[in-house]
């Protein structure tokens, strides 16, 4: 019982260890929006709060960390959408555990789901794509590296629309213009689009087999963002955040980290998201030869609720506390004042019934009284703020 006390310690952080991760979290952030080659990428997404009165079809292709989906979307000038088509869902057939794909099988797998919707021509696309990219002026975004464990050979530093674009082409499908955007700028885009008028400062949250933040960021304080080409006075961006290393990582952090994919790499995203908990408590707990991290958290929050398992419960409220310290460290860079959309996305979120209100009560203590906000779950988001995107583009 004693090892099994000092393992779920060494998860706990303390209030002034979480206030210590918010605030590396905030100078990494501000770093990463004045130059290159940060912790915290900041990608500039190239565009801006959802202008009212959008409307037109779009189809929209959404890949994650574990599943693709395709829909056609409508959407109206009262910012409200329906999904006319789909959406169709499958699961990525390889490229993790060792199992190769190749970029030709990785597009036309996405595109020959899509045309199973039998769109009309020339629909302008909406391209969710969820992994690292940097975006371009033209709409398109080059894979930088994969995440989550998926690799398909060929495709970093190559433009995403391009090559989905070419396997739609290869089908006989003519697509309009594609727009690709990070799946944590289209939770954004869809809960500003949707409450433009309830608050002033929006942030997208991803919490599901990754983790990742996007915000709407002032251009001209900014370095970085004010040599681009962008004559507007805000800009989306991508933060990539779960590139940041925590302050209080601990040795089974470590050990995870270096048998995992991108050693010394998104120590924050392993830390907390839904596809690498597991591992981290098969580091922390070897003695149990019943458990497959494969299987995913939701047997970590069985393990908590039924079995009242210690280490599993630890591991998951340090979860949670890292999810409300990212949050409170974008807060903070962003002026630490306001009334905030976070718009929440990811099974990590959502799916663990403890966490949301855990987040709700714990963010206010680290940002303090001068912050209002509301985490809120916008439906169909990915779809939705694709639609948001194609259609500014289009």
């Amino acid at each position: 019982m004693e090892n099994i006390a000092n393992t779920a310690a060494a998860f706990r952080l303390t209030s002034e260890q979480l206030q210590d991760i918010s605030q590396a979290m905030c100078r990494k952030i501000k770093e990463g929006l004045d130059e290159d080659g940060g912790e915290i990428k900041a990608i500039p997404a190239y565009l801006q709060q959802p202008a009212q009165g959008l409307k037109g079809r779009v189809l929209i292709v959404d890949i994650g960390g574990t599943n693709v989906r395709a829909a056609i979307v409508e959407l109206f000038p009262d910012g409200t959408c329906e999904v006319k088509a789909g959406p169709l869902k499958d699961h990525i057939p390889s490229g993790r555990q060792g199992k190769p794909f190749s970029s030709q099988e990785f597009f036309a797998f996405q595109a020959k789901l899509a045309l199973q919707l039998n769109p009309e021509p020339n629909l302008p696309v909406g391209y969710c794509f969820s992994y690292p990219a940097q975006s371009t002026p033209d709409s398109d975004a080059s894979l930088i590296h994969w995440t989550k464990d998926i690799h398909v050979t060929n495709v970093e530093g190559r433009p995403v629309g391009k090559l989905l674009g070419e396997a739609f082409a290869d089908l006989g499908y003519q697509t309009g213009k594609i727009t690709v955007l990070n799946d944590t700028v289209a939770a954004l885009l869809a809960g500003a689009g949707a409450h433009a008028q309830e608050f002033d400062k929006f942030i997208g949250l991803i919490a599901g087999t990754g983790t990742n933040m996007a915000g709407f960021v002032k251009v001209s304080p900014c370095n970085k963002l004010g040599a681009l080409p962008w004559n507007k006075s805000t800009m989306a961006v991508n933060l990539e955040s779960g590139n940041f290393t925590p302050p209080y990582l601990n040795a089974y952090d470590d050990l995870m980290d270096s048998q995992m994919d991108m050693p010394g790499r998104q120590r924050f995203e392993k830390a907390l998201s839904g596809y690498y908990l597991p591992f981290l408590y098969a580091q922390a707990c070897p003695e149990d030869k019943s458990f497959d991290p494969y299987e995913g958290s939701s047997v970590l929050t069985a393990k908590r609720d039924e079995e009242n398992d210690e280490i599993a419960e630890a591991i998951l409220t340090r979860s949670a506390d890292l999810i409300a310290a990212g949050l409170a460290g974008f807060i903070k860079a962003l002026g630490n004042e306001g009334h905030f959309c976070i718009a929440a996305e990811g099974s990590r979120y959502w799916a663990d019934p403890l966490l949301a209100p855990y987040v709700q009560e714990l963010l206010p203590k680290l940002v303090g009284p001068q912050v209002t906000f509301k985490i809120i779950k916008v439906d169909n988001a990915n779809l939705l703020g694709a639609a948001y995107a194609a259609l500014s583009h289009n």
